[in-house]
C-alpha cells in the first residue's frame, strides 16, 4: 500500500484521523472495510502523479488511476462530496474512492454480499438518470459496472507503476 501512497500527491491535505472516519461513518451510514480505513488514515488523497495501471478481475487492461479520495475538504477528492453529489451516474450503493484516466469512477460497493468489492463504473455507458439498478448494471449482458477486485488490498496490490 505504501508504494501507491506515494505515488499520490496530497496537496497539503492531512490524513484522516479516527474521529474523521467516525465522523464520515455517522453522517452517511456507510461502514469502510478496515483495509480502506488503513488507507485513510495514511492518505489524504489527492492526484496521482504517476503512472499506476490497473486490470479487470479477469485479467485485462482496464487504465490508470488519476483522483484519488480522501476525508477533506476538497470537492474533486473529497469521497463525502462525491457520495452526495457524485458528478457521474452512481448509486448509493457504489462509493466513489477514486477515477482513472478518463473519468471513470472506481468504486466501493456496498450493497448486501458485495461490501468492499472495487468496481469500475463506465460513466460513458451508464444512464444518466437513476432508473438503474446495481444489479442489472453488473450483470453480464449490461455490463458497466464491472469488477476489480474482492476488495482494496487486493486491488492496491495488482497496481502496476511504469
Amino acid at each position: 500500500m505504501w508504494r501507491f501512497i506515494d505515488c499520490i500527491n496530497p496537496a497539503g491535505e492531512r490524513p484522516a484521523r479516527p474521529e474523521d472516519l467516525q465522523r464520515f461513518e455517522e453522517t452517511t451510514g456507510i461502514y469502510l472495510p478496515d483495509d480502506y480505513c488503513a488507507f485513510l488514515l495514511a492518505c489524504a488523497g489527492g492526484i496521482c502523479r504517476q503512472t499506476v495501471s490497473f486490470d479487470f478481475s479477469n485479467g485485462v487492461w482496464a487504465g490508470y488511476v488519476q483522483d484519488v479520495g480522501g476525508l477533506q475538504e476538497d470537492p474533486v477528492y473529497s469521497l463525502l462530496h462525491n457520495w452526495k453529489s457524485p458528478p457521474w451516474p452512481l448509486r448509493k450503493d457504489l462509493l466513489w474512492i477514486m477515477n482513472d484516466h478518463g473519468g471513470n469512477p472506481i468504486c466501493l460497493r456496498l450493497d448486501e454480499g458485495n461490501e468492499g468489492k472495487l468496481c469500475f463504473v463506465d460513466h460513458e455507458l451508464a444512464p444518466e438518470n437513476n432508473e438503474w439498478t446495481l444489479e442489472e448494471a453488473s450483470a453480464d449482458d449490461w455490463g458497466y459496472v464491472l469488477p476489480l477486485a474482492s476488495s482494496f488490498t487486493a486491488f492496491v496490490s495488482n497496481l502496476r507503476r511504469k
